[in-house]
């Protein structure tokens, strides 16, 4: 079986300033091509598959509904499927089967990796509950509970939005939490199937489109089932955002912007900084000991600049440096890039622009280690 490193798919890029290795997705099947949100991983577990999110707007354009498709290193070939469109629910690889799952107005699709493999419905939000009205969202993006039953639910529909988890096995979908704040970015706890994180943003009225930004709010909230949501910090933080669990379930970490990665102990809310520094989206291995993130100077347009520290030698080192696209090349929604830890750590994965186009990014990590002992 083909690995990134000897498949003909990828392209090795080395960073001009310090000589750091990426193995690029070159291979096109769609003009935009990145790894799923940083809390999903996409690679099967055996590191066959690697599924791929896929965009198709127009020459210079900025927004199309994405498609998936999947790197197979057994046969060394990609293929997209277009009848995988997540509009209303990011996808979630499930790392066992290589199978994928997504949503698509009320429903969850799932579908193998096999070029002959079907897509199965496997659930849907109640209709009974959206009394006809079209989703915004079913989910933010799926993540599965520990004991392997349910994906996470934080629907938005009209003015109403419903906190629970949806049964892989068809049963009736459970709202722990229903209200009109805005609940999204839910994620299962990696330990615990009746825990989940999820975060309070701002809120846009659905029907007059006020704004509110939330800054005064406290934004990370813990869920236990049967219970309500509860903030996790003890005073608000202006500012803060992207959490994500620790793999030993215990705490949670967020980018406190302006000062650094934190992390938080859930059962005492002990919180600590651990990163200081202007940084955005981040993700930590599964001991704790690296984190890998991202910085921009530009909230809105992003340039491509992510950096991977040792927590406990504190040094770093830069995988990636880039401006932004230029203007007149195709973009796409929220073009950051979000990287994250996959393949039992093995490789950091991010969206790059290195090539002047949205492409998906794999760096070997054994490197990463050596450089910052």
């Amino acid at each position: 079986m083909k690995t990134p490193e000897t498949s003909r798919l990828f392209t090795r890029w080395r960073n001009p300033a310090n000589g750091v290795e990426s193995l690029i997705l070159t291979h096109r099947v769609a003009p935009v091509q990145r790894p799923f949100y940083f809390t999903n991983p996409s690679f099967s577990d055996d590191g066959r598959f690697l599924w791929v999110e896929c965009a198709y707007p127009p020459e210079g354009g900025y927004d199309a509904v994405p498609v998936l498709a999947v790197v197979d290193f057994a046969q060394d070939e990609m293929r997209v499927y277009h009848e995988t469109q997540f509009a209303t629910a990011r996808p979630l690889v499930d790392g066992r089967t290589g199978e994928v799952y997504w949503g698509n107005g009320l429903e969850i699709w799932k579908r193998g990796p096999l070029a002959d493999d079907r897509p199965r419905l496997v659930n849907r939000f109640p209709t009974e509950l959206a009394k006809g009205r079209q989703p915004y969202r079913v989910a933010t993006h799926l993540t599965m509970s520990a004991d392997r039953r349910s994906v996470n639910l934080d629907a938005w529909i009209g003015a109403d939005v419903f906190v629970g988890d949806i049964p892989l096995d068809g049963s009736m979908p459970r709202i722990w939490e229903q209200g009109v704040r805005t609940f999204d970015h839910a994620q299962f706890s990696p330990t615990d199937p009746d825990a989940m994180l999820i975060a309070h943003e701002y809120w846009r009225d659905p029907a007059s489109g006020p704004f509110d930004p939330a800054q005064r709010y406290h934004r990370i909230y813990t869920i236990r089932r049967g219970g309500k949501a509860m903030p996790l910090l003890r005073e608000p933080v202006t500012h803060s955002g992207h959490e994500w669990w620790d793999a030993d379930g215990r705490h949670v970490w967020y980018i406190h912007y302006g000062v650094g990665v934190k992390r938080v102990e859930v059962a005492t809310r002990n919180e600590e900084l651990l990163w200081p520094g202007h940084l955005a989206h981040g993700m930590t291995d599964r001991s704790s000991r690296y984190v890998v993130a991202d910085s921009m100077a530009d909230p809105v347009v992003c340039d491509c600049r992510v950096d991977f520290r040792d927590l406990r030698s504190g040094k770093e080192v830069r995988l990636v440096d880039r401006p932004p696209l230029a203007a007149h090349l195709t973009q796409c929604r929220h073009l950051h890039p979000h990287p994250l830890f996959c393949l039992g750590d093995r490789y950091v994965c991010h969206s790059t622009t290195v090539h002047d186009r949205v492409d998906l990014a794999l760096v070997p990590t054994a490197e990463l280690i050596a450089r910052t002992a």
